[in-house]
């Protein structure tokens, strides 16, 4: 189902897998941007508490400063306010970036602690969602009685 499209991005669920997919498709302005994310927040607000999410920058490359700064500043924060719950995060990067960020990676303390999110980097989409599948199906099952005898 298609939440919302724009000439930057699509936001994009999968109602049967329960992912919440933004895919960009060309280097959005700022206020694209911070529009695309708020989008997709206010789909979940709307009682949609979606876990599991995909950011596919294959197309666009890396973000500007201003924009990571936004969602480590802003966007996240707004996220956990909302569903008061750990999520998982599926990035998907072209394989020039994903070289240039394992090349160039120097740990660094973030300024603002996001604890409740997990963050998983890819190169294939397919590969993303099937992480983020994985990990679903691994919170499912421990939702269920290993045993019939309780």
């Amino acid at each position: 189902m298609v939440v919302h499209s724009t000439e930057y991005s699509d936001i994009i669920f999968n109602s049967e897998l329960e992912i919440l997919q933004v895919i960009w498709k060309a280097k959005p302005t700022d206020s694209a941007f911070i529009d695309t994310y708020l989008r997709g927040l206010d789909f979940v607000q709307e009682g949609r508490p979606v876990m599991f999410y995909c950011t596919d920058l294959t197309l666009i490359g890396p973000l500007e400063r201003e924009q990571e700064a936004w969602l480590n500043n802003v966007y996240y924060s707004k996220l956990q306010s909302t569903l008061n719950a750990d999520v998982c995060v599926a990035v998907v990067f072209n394989e020039e970036h994903f070289k240039a960020i394992i090349t160039n990676y120097t740990a660094t303390k973030s300024a603002t602690s996001h604890d409740f999110i997990v963050f998983n980097y890819f190169t294939d989409r397919e590969e993303a969602i099937h992480w983020l599948e994985t990990v679903k199906k691994g919170q499912d099952t421990i939702l269920l009685p290993t045993s019939s005898k309780l």
